[in-house]
């Protein structure tokens, strides 16, 4: 091997070797970036699998507060029918009160109509009970009664009224 030969060839192996170290270098910059987007896409997958757990919390919390909004309207539905028959069963309680008085005040009436008839009854002498006799009465054969032509449409009865 000549000189100029190696000479050449050691040119052309450093000119090969300063390529594969650029390539190399090249690479592994790429690499190291790859890996930083890796990272960074991982963190930014986190990210969004936790906001996703977070929306779909906020969307539970959005129904039960409708849930809560429709058993509070339904609470106030309640709250007013209890008012309403609470208003009714007041008045007929009253009306019942009212009664209740009326009927207290008609059996002191009552009462006192009582004690004066006792009173009156005691003034009065009692009277003999009087004996009613029953009479009989003959019945008397009756008499077969005549129709002339003339009186068709009448009836006359002589032991009873007309028809």
């Amino acid at each position: 091997m000549s000189v100029e030969f190696s000479n050449i060839y050691q040119e052309v192996l450093l000119e090969n070797l300063d390529v594969i170290i650029r390539q190399n270098f090249i690479f592994q910059a790429k690499l190291k970036m790859l890996e930083k987007e890796a990272d960074v896409r991982a963190e930014m997958q986190a990210k969004i699998n936790e906001l996703t757990v977070k929306h779909q919390e906020a969307l539970q919390q959005i129904n039960n507060s409708q849930h809560y909004k429709v058993q509070a309207e339904n609470n106030d539905a309640i709250v007013q029918e209890k008012t309403r028959i609470q208003s009714a069963l007041n008045d007929t309680m009253r009306e019942l009160g009212k009664t209740k008085s009326a009927l207290e005040l008609k059996e002191k009436e009552i009462e006192e109509m009582s004690l004066r008839i006792s009173e009156l009854e005691k003034l009065i002498p009692p009277a003999p009970k009087a004996v009613k006799k029953v009479t009989v009465k003959t019945v008397e054969e009756e008499k077969p009664v005549k129709i002339s032509a003339t009186e068709t449409n009448k009836i006359r009865v002589e032991a009873g009224g007309t028809f």
